[in-house]
């Protein structure tokens, strides 16, 4: 099975992750405008970083759903 998150994807989750983060964690207003700013100025969609973001998600993704098709195989039943 092959998962793939678009761009936009990653992005709506970097903005509620980002805005959690921001309300949740006590950050003074400066703060929490500074992580808002970073997120809108350098993570935005089409930008190198964001596309680099995309790919490592994509491939993080990969690896974990091969990982735990691979313990389901070798998973023995008389253990149950």
């Amino acid at each position: 099975m092959e998962v793939r998150f678009t761009d936009d994807e990653i992005n709506e989750a970097l903005t509620v992750i980002v805005n959690r983060i921001a309300d949740g964690a006590g950050l003074t207003d400066k703060d929490r405008a500074m992580l808002k700013r970073w997120r809108s100025s350098k993570m935005k969609l089409g930008s190198d970083d964001m596309t680099e973001l995309v790919e490592k998600a994509n491939e993080d993704f990969a690896n974990m759903l091969t990982r735990r098709q691979r313990s389901q195989i070798q998973k023995h039943d008389w253990n149950d």
